[in-house]
């Protein structure tokens, strides 16, 4: 983990703890500090992968706080919420037939349907 600054190391940390692939923190960290940086040295930093198995508990403890907030936060997130995205399928579904789309707004009500655990009959 030599010759990575310590603001880039946390920035690693938090963008993989918050699902991010290591190709997308690795784009992160070459906009953000002009490094660049391979997907084999980002995974590193991973403390649920092997690459990243032998990583210090200081930056283990960085990445579970970081997820563990990630995780508490995402039920703020509208489109994490089921009524959120079954009334934006519904608003899409109108538009979709009111511009004589049906085939789009069947596919809406399948989605809803499976949003809603409903199954398909028939």
């Amino acid at each position: 983990m030599a010759n990575i600054p310590t603001a880039v190391a946390i920035h690693i940390l938090q963008g993989l703890a918050c699902f991010d692939t290591p190709e997308q923190v690795a784009a992160s960290v070459k906009v953000n500090f002009g490094l660049v940086l391979t997907r084999q040295r980002i995974e590193a930093w991973h403390p649920e992968r092997r690459a990243g198995a032998k990583l210090g508990a200081h930056w283990r403890e960085i990445f579970y706080e970081t997820r563990a907030r990630l995780l508490a936060e995402v039920e703020n997130i509208p489109i994490a919420c089921r009524s959120y995205r079954l009334k934006v399928l519904d608003r899409v579904a109108h538009q979709a037939e009111a511009m004589g789309n049906i085939a789009l707004a069947m596919q809406i009500l399948e989605q809803a349907a499976r949003e809603v655990g409903a199954e398909q009959t028939g």
